[in-house]
């Protein structure tokens, strides 16, 4: 898909291409290694191991090497890409499923992430308005943006991921209150149980997904960044306070 986009702005003559990527594409990887405090200069070694990040990592590659091609005009293509991190919004069905989940246990929202984890959020409103704000920078300032990647970021504290999931399954329902967390070893079990069970059953039933081990590793898995490249770069700052958000 992201081929066609770029082979369409080389024959429509669309000169700058700004493209939404994800933190996926660069980690957590295999090897299950932190990365605190990151910014888009950091190396961070292993392999991308989830389909999602392996895709988003393909076409951050493409685009990149797209910056400077030659368009059907005669201009030149620029291209930059943003790397969104987790995005929380009104219809977000993981928060809803979350929340369901939780009703089936009497309220109780249990988690997977460590205690000690850390990981930056990112909000809808503010991701969107950084989009605006290089789309727009891109066409004044191509040659300080082209070949640029920005980590979203927003000034929402570094919190645990599910104490802020907790804080807004709370707020909608008070009745929502936080469980305990869920060992590694059990999970990593389970998974294994059904992948079994998903060998054995067919034809007769074929369960639903459940977890694979990658998914796991990536959930417990530290990796956040702190970065201005942005603000720098294009003048961002958020709109949306973390309150607001």
């Amino acid at each position: 898909g992201t081929e066609n986009v770029l082979r369409a702005c080389c024959v429509l003559s669309i000169p700058h291409l700004l493209y939404t990527s994800s933190i996926a594409a660069v980690g957590p990887n295999t090897s299950c290694e932190p990365l605190l405090r990151g910014n888009e200069d950091t190396q961070y070694s292993g392999e991308v191991e989830l389909p999602y990040g392996k895709t988003k990592a393909m076409a951050e590659k493409i685009v990149l090497e797209a910056n400077g091609k030659k368009l059907s005009n005669g201009g030149t293509l620029r291209t930059c890409i943003i790397r969104a991190n987790t995005i929380y919004g009104e219809k977000a069905t993981f928060l809803q499923e979350l929340y369901l989940l939780a009703r089936a246990r009497n309220g109780v929202l249990n988690y997977l992430e460590p205690e000690d984890t850390e990981r930056n959020l990112t909000y809808v409103g503010n991701v969107a308005w950084m989009h605006v704000l290089a789309a727009r920078h891109l066409q004044l300032q191509p040659d300080l943006l082209a070949g640029q990647v920005y980590y979203c970021y927003d000034d929402t504290p570094s919190t645990k991921a599910f104490l802020v999931r907790h804080q807004l399954l709370s707020s909608a329902d008070p009745s929502v209150r936080l469980g305990s967390h869920i060992p590694y070893w059990k999970m990593w079990l389970m998974i294994q149980l059904h992948r079994i069970i998903r060998a054995i059953l067919p034809p007769f039933w074929r369960p639903q997904p459940f977890l694979s081990v990658a998914l796991l590793n990536t959930i417990v898995t530290s990796f956040s960044f702190q970065t201005d490249k942005a603000s720098r770069h294009f003048g961002y700052k958020p709109l949306f306070t973390w309150q607001e958000s």
